[in-house]
């Protein structure tokens, strides 16, 4: 198994298990901090207040979009359906950071991006 999906996957469960008991924002961080380290800080910041609106919207939902999220910006999309606002939000979140991001990054997420009419 590649190590993306690895930390995909090790993601996933660790908000899967933040979302069932409620969570701080430093373990929400360290969370992602692990899967992505990476990626800047900006961009993690931005990713953190992301992930607490969506485990707080859809506890069972939010951990696979944050955990599809990382995938884009590991450059390891799985085809895990996003919605549209999904897809737009990604955007929103690469194109304020994608000065900090690398390139090959901003490009492989916009490319995505446009593929699924978010652009």
């Amino acid at each position: 198994m590649k190590p993306e999906i690895k930390a995909m996957n090790d993601l996933f469960d660790a908000l899967s298990a933040l979302a069932a008991r409620g969570w701080t924002t430093q373990e929400l961080s360290n969370a992602l901090e692990r899967a992505l380290p990476t990626i800047p800080r900006s961009a993690m910041e931005l990713l953190i207040g992301l992930a607490d609106e969506k485990l707080k919207a859809n506890p069972s939902r939010g951990p696979l979009v944050i955990a599809t999220f990382a995938g884009v910006l590991l450059r390891q999309y799985d085809e895990t359906p996003l919605t549209l606002s999904e897809w737009r939000e990604l955007r929103d979140m690469v194109s304020d950071c994608a000065d900090e991001l690398d390139m090959e990054i901003v490009t492989y997420a916009m490319s995505l991006i446009m593929d699924y009419g978010a652009l």
